[in-house]
């Protein structure tokens, strides 16, 4: 799989730096028929699809939300290799992320189809701009020459660099020749039990990047020993601030069944067929909040993948781009206490005292058994970005608030699915907090990192995100009453966490208000009713610490009204 090169458009239908107004090639490939009909969806909408065979480029380049079921051949998308005996693959593609490329062999003939899920996760830019132009709804429908379909609802197929929306500028996923090598390498065959391999390298290198198509890569490739393959693959995600299978703030450990093909914004949570096994809220974006913490973290989900059935599958370990002063001691500490298999270091640019210490850290294993393969890949550097980091944050934190639970029964690709109703619309969970441990709601609430004074608590967490972990701690922490609204606080005057072995995280709610006639909590939450309802109130704990503020939730109605008016949205 060649890398490809970046295609940017300035609005002018020229390439980027080509200086020329001739449109460059994006897409080749050969149409065989064109399918119009109406499928059976769960709204009873008209979808299309199109049948293609690759042309001898082998490349298609789509913009928005399809799936994509190969019918004849062997096809390439994001790492994944995808044949006949495959369901439908679905991806997202907007253009905030590298767009991911198509390809396929001669004689492959593939379908591509709408996705079912792509209205809900659009109407998001009814309430925040991060949302909006990141799709094909903005695309022209007039191009340089006639073609066939260009426009299929919920996708576009990008021909060439004039088919890229207006002002707008599309980057195509990646992969170099060095990186394609080790992922072959990888993949090559199974090892005695399964390979860990840990990732690590300075921000924006592309350490997911690079954990994605190695995961899609082991998922998908039938080329190793005796025509296997590995039915699934873990990922234990130690990066808080962008994670990719959970809201920020939180690493987890997880597994996956299918490829990734997909944005994390589109996936804060984990669908029905993949899942998640356990989570911890770090209650920051950053694990210098309480290092110890963060490794005592990924040590117990570490400990569980050990424990666990699902030690027979490969571990994918994506850590954050903190590679100095302390960062670099907790790389270090997680190499020595992991033992992985290999090691990987997305940069070959240094900084020296970094690697030299990760090699040491590798070669300490050499006292007890063979030293950490070390390798180090060149980065992926990108100097385009629609999206700053905070956005992404947004935009990850926003998806997961408001997904929409499925109605049984689940069908694939509509496992996820979303709400675009502004959350001051939505009906909060009352929650009662006064009275005996057995009729409140919850524990108590622990502050990490900042102890507010008590008659400051109720607003100190108003307005803010929260993570409620179930605590099996045998001794029950103390409680003090704060005055004057009577919420229950657990003292923590010398910033303690919850131990990770004998807790762990549900999930995220947003504090909506505090009503201290009632003596209740108002909490928003896309947790299950029957998860929700399930849950032993004196075994949950509310940690507040510092997450991103939930600044976007305050202006979702400030921006559908605007919409809805005609005004044009900053």
């Amino acid at each position: 799989m060649a890398a490809p090169k970046k295609r940017k458009l300035d609005g002018s239908g020229s390439g980027s730096g080509s200086g020329s107004s001739t449109p460059t090639m994006m897409s080749a490939f050969a149409a065989r028929q064109q399918l119009w009909g109406v499928a059976a969806t769960r709204n009873s909408t008209a979808v299309e699809k199109a049948t293609a065979e690759p042309a001898p480029e082998n490349r298609l380049v789509l913009l928005g939300s399809y799936g994509v079921k190969v019918q004849e051949g062997e096809a390439t998308i994001a790492g994944a290799i995808l044949t006949p005996s495959d369901e439908v693959q679905w991806v997202h593609a907007p253009l905030c992320h590298a767009v991911p490329v198509l390809r396929a062999a001669d004689d492959t003939v593939l379908e591509v189809l709408p996705h079912p899920a792509a209205k809900g996760l659009r109407q998001l830019a009814k309430l925040n701009p991060c949302f909006a132009r990141l799709w094909n709804e903005t695309a022209s429908q007039e191009s340089a020459r006639s073609k066939p379909s260009k426009s299929l609802g919920t996708f576009q197929i990008i021909y060439t660099s004039d088919d890229v929306p207006k002002r707008a500028a599309l980057q195509e996923l990646v992969s170099p020749a060095e990186w394609n090598k080790k992922l072959s390498g990888l993949a090559a065959g199974k090892p005695r039990g399964a390979p860990a391999i840990f990732l690590c390298g300075p921000k924006s290198s592309g350490k997911s990047t690079f954990g994605r198509l190695l995961a899609n890569r082991l998922i998908t490739d039938r080329r190793g020993s005796k025509n296997e393959l590995w039915s699934s693959v873990m990922v234990l995600d130690l990066d808080p601030g962008q994670p990719e299978y959970s809201p920020p703030g939180v690493v987890s450990l997880s597994k996956i069944a299918v490829p990734n093909l997909s944005p994390s914004f589109c996936h804060p949570i984990l669908p029905p067929h993949d899942g998640q096994l356990r989570a911890h809220a770090i209650a920051s974006v950053n694990p210098g909040l309480d290092p110890a913490h963060f490794i005592e973290c990924a040590l117990d989900l570490y400990a569980h993948y050990q424990r666990s059935r699902d030690a027979k599958y490969p571990l994918i370990i994506n850590t954050p781009g903190w590679i100095q002063g302390t960062g670099l001691d907790i790389l270090s500490d997680l190499i020595t206490a992991i033992r992985p298999t290999e090691v990987i270091y997305m940069s070959q640019d240094g900084p020296d005292d970094t690697v030299s210490t990760l090699q040491s850290a590798c070669n300490a294993a050499a006292a007890a058994a063979a030293p950490i393969p070390f390798t180090t890949l060149p980065s992926q550097p990108s100097d385009m970005s629609s999206r700053t980091s905070l956005h992404l944050r947004t935009m990850q934190t926003m998806s997961y608030f408001h997904l929409r639970q499925p109605e049984p029964p689940l069908q694939q690709p509509a496992a996820l699915s979303w709400d675009p109703t502004p959350l001051t619309d939505l009906r909060p969970w009352r929650v009662r907090y006064a009275g005996p441990p057995s009729r409140r709601g919850f524990l108590g609430i622990l502050c990490y990192d900042h102890q507010p004074a008590p008659f400051l608590l109720a607003e100190a967490i108003n307005g803010t995100q929260s993570a409620p972990p179930p605590s099996s701690t045998l001794k029950p922490p103390p409680i003090t009453t704060a005055l004057p609204t009577d919420l229950p606080l657990i003292p923590n005057p010398q910033g303690r966490t919850l131990d990770p072995r004998h807790s762990h995280l549900l999930g995220l709610v947003l504090v909506r208000g505090v009503d201290t006639s009632r003596r209740e909590l108002q909490l928003l939450t896309p947790l299950a009713p029957e998860t929700v309802a399930g849950l032993r109130g004196e075994e949950l704990v509310l940690v507040a610490g510092r997450f991103d503020p939930p600044s976007w939730a305050y202006s979702e109605g400030l921006y559908r009204s605007r919409r809805r008016r005609g005004r044009r949205v900053p």
